[in-house]
């Protein structure tokens, strides 16, 4: 077999055709052992079709279609020239791919991201944790954290895991497991004295003899309903009976009237918030007669023995993943628990010794350990115990295995009960039964994560922490800004998603959605409540809806103090088109006059002064020209039409002299573009698979693109099939 990215097909007897006339102006610079770009006329017969031809007919399709070639100094193609050679492309790259093998590549094992370790534990225990903030951070490989190639592990890596574990672990079992009837007793004179002068706690109780404040940290495991104890009396005088309040973190719950010397219980049932609690104890009516002849009326004082906290008391309400704990917790642990827990945590059935291990073990112990061992931590694809080996074409996944894949490319966490069962039955072989669980998947809410893991991945919407615009300049861009920006496209890649819109209404849509801080920050209408509000947009604004008029893509591809149409540019190549321009020559990766730059007229005068460099001019005509029609908006992504050198130019010319101006005609320009679609899907592999596309993967994946768009509207969920039906996704390399 050909080494994997040298694989050839059978070479049909095929030569240029109608396309001939056309290629004949090419081979100055494209025939023989010095051709330019790699690409060789003469080299189709010895060839044939093998990968590397392929591609090249595919970069050579791209590039005239665009414009780049001829290149501006040579004699243009005539317009039935150029059609010609374009259909020869696309008729060549249709016979040629079908032709060559695709097979699965190697995938390095996988340690779970940051965000995945936090789903993950979610679904499972139906608890989070803040230590997971103390994980390092994640390093990107082709622009995503779930890239094995990328993706370290370190000492700190397993210190922070084991503590968030543990963590999880005893939360999950408080929050879910049986409630001890006793509650959990403070005794009231060991509190820490919050307020006042002092509180005598030499005793067995805390007598307050003035007006003082004791309280305690109390864990609270969830949210829920609390019954809340307190044992009291107190010394009565005054024509009031001794007040007693109770308080959570500085606020009223209640106040009870203690009228007897006896001690008593004061009872509170309310609903309270989980998590770290203070509550507090306060003696708020001291009086004080010596004058009374009543020795045992001259002072009050409240004597108060503890405060018992009981609960959560309601029903426990766990999250869809975690629905499995309530009931097992209650039974305890052992074997069953051991094994319901593995299942679920490992992503497969546990072996004999492992369930060994855990027999004995309590629930705690045993929640902390599934979720700090390596079964967990990492996504191993073992060998299919019952694939075909020396298959040239890899062997199938096994069935836990892919079940796996398709939980964490969609969910972001293992397989819920139904995938899980539907592995154990080898269900998720049969291509129809796949498709019918990814939809399933799909129209599950926890497919959100697609548009806060992938999308926020795909457009970058991390770096917005970033970014720092100027201050003086921009006053009030802050993190709840910030926040708004990022939200607003997720919304946007989620309602694309749920409502099977056209993923070209990623640039252009019939709606908008802001919330209150984007709409002052816009000069919108403002909005009512505290969310986001979906508003409708006129056909000529259209454009506004799209990602290229979203304030944080705007924001990220801007400078502190301006934009910069080469970085929003470069941003659209990169992340929309698939077309990553290479890095600039040394010593050009700034411009000569940045100082001078005090308005949009004078950045163009500069960037035009900047292409004319011959060294610059190839990856700038078209990056600048794409980053031109949005100068209509400002640094923090808010539309202009002056600024201080007077009215904003946002015509852009593209390579063959196109121009386009405007936010309208840019998101038209990308839309129309063959690549936007190729590019969306080329990004959702690499993302589900685990490592880049390669140049077999490039032809396979823009030919099903292709396919898709000739066949009409194309939708997240189709191209999310194709990633799943592909057998990169389906099956491994074998023979390790």
């Amino acid at each position: 077999m050909a080494p994997r990215g040298r694989a050839q097909a059978t070479a049909p007897a095929v030569g240029f055709g109608a396309a001939a006339a056309a290629l004949a102006t090419c081979r100055d610079c494209h025939e023989g052992a010095s051709s330019k770009g790699r690409f060789d006329l003469t080299a189709l017969p010895a060839r044939g079709f093998g990968v590397d031809w392929l591609h090249s007919v595919a970069r050579v399709r791209e590039r005239v279609r665009i414009g780049e070639m001829p290149p501006p100094d040579a004699e243009p193609l005539a317009a039935d020239a150029r059609a010609a050679l374009l259909r020869w492309c696309d008729a060549t790259l249709a016979d040629g791919i079908g032709r060559l093998p695709w097979t699965p590549g190697r995938v390095t094992v996988r340690r779970l991201s940051r965000g995945q370790w936090q789903a993950s534990a979610q679904a499972l225990a139906g608890v989070t944790t803040p230590l997971a903030a103390r994980f390092p951070s994640d390093d990107l490989g082709y622009g995503f954290d779930s890239i094995g190639d990328a993706l370290s592990f370190s000492t700190l890596h397993l210190e922070t895991y084991v503590a968030a574990a543990e963590d999880v672990a005893r939360r999950a079992v408080a929050a879910f497991g049986p409630v001890d009837p006793r509650g959990r007793r403070v005794e009231a004179e060991a509190m820490t004295l919050a307020d006042g002068p002092g509180v005598g706690q030499g005793g067995e109780i805390a007598n307050f003899h003035t007006r003082a404040t004791l309280q305690q940290v109390v864990e609270l495991p969830r949210d829920g309903v609390y019954r809340l104890v307190l044992r009291a009396g107190a010394d009565q005088a005054g024509d009031q009976p001794a007040r007693m309040e109770l308080r959570r973190d500085g606020a009223l719950l209640d106040a009870f009237d203690v009228p007897e010397r006896s001690l008593r219980e004061f009872a509170l049932t309310t609903p309270l918030p989980g998590g770290p609690t203070t509550f507090a104890i306060a003696f708020v009516n001291d009086f004080y007669d010596p004058g009374n002849p009543d020795p045992q009326r001259r002072d009050r004082n409240l004597h108060v023995d503890w405060l018992e906290v009981h609960g959560p008391i309601d029903a426990a309400a766990a999250p869809p993943g975690a629905a499995w704990l309530p009931p097992a917790l209650a039974k305890g642990g052992g074997e069953d628990f051991a094994r319901a827990l593995l299942l679920r945590a490992w992503r497969r059935p546990p072996t004999g010794a492992e369930l060994a291990r855990l027999r004995k073990a309590d629930p705690e112990f045993a929640l902390a350990a599934a979720l700090a061992s390596p079964h967990f931590l990492f996504r191993a694809e073992p060998r299919n115990a019952s694939a075909d080996r020396g298959d040239a074409d890899g062997e199938a996944l096994a069935d836990h295995a892919l079940a796996s894949r398709l939980s964490f490319f969609l969910w972001g966490t293992g397989p819920d009960d139904a995938l899980l069962q539907d592995a154990a039955k080898g269900r998720l072989r049969d291509l129809a039964a796949l498709r019918a669980a990814t939809d399933r998947l799909l129209a599950d809410p926890r497919a959100d994560w697609l548009a806060t893991d992938f999308a926020a991945q795909w457009l970058e919407l991390r770096a917005l922490a970033e970014r720092t615009p100027d201050p003086a300049r921009f006053p009030g861009f802050d993190d709840a800004l910030r926040a708004s920006l990022r939200r607003q496209t997720e919304l946007l890649f989620a309602t694309v998603l749920r409502e099977d819109r056209d993923v070209r209404e990623l640039l252009a849509c019939d709606f908008v959605h802001v919330d209150r801080r984007l709409a002052a920050h816009l000069g919108l209408p403002p909005v009512a409540g505290d969310g986001f509000e979906r508003r409708p947009l006129a056909a000529d604004q259209r454009a506004y809806g799209g990602v290229l008029g979203h304030g944080s893509v705007l924001v990220l591809t801007s400078n502190p103090t301006r934009t910069s149409p080469v970085k929003r540019g470069k941003w659209i190549l990169e992340n929309l088109l698939a077309a990553p321009p290479p890095p600039p020559p040394p010593g050009n990766d700034t411009l000569a006059g940045e100082r001078a730059i005090d308005s949009a007229a004078t950045l163009r005068a500069q960037l035009t002064q900047h292409r004319a460099d011959p060294k610059c001019a190839g990856c700038h005509v078209r990056m600048d020209g794409l980053g031109f029609a949005l100068e209509g908006f400002d640094p923090v992504g808010r539309p202009r039409a002056a600024d201080a050198g007077g009215a904003i130019d946002a015509r852009g010319e593209l390579p063959g002299g196109r121009v386009v101006d405007g936010l309208t005609a840019i998101a038209a320009e990308v839309a129309g573009d063959p690549a936007f679609v190729r590019a969306l899907l080329r990004k959702l592999f690499v993302y589900a698979v685990g490592r880049d596309a390669d140049a077999i993967d490039r032809l396979h994946l823009d030919a099903r693109a292709d396919a898709l768009r000739q066949a009409g509207s194309v939708t997240l969920r189709a191209l999310v099939h194709e990633v799943v039906a592909s057998p990169p996704f389906r099956r491994r390399a074998a023979g390790r």
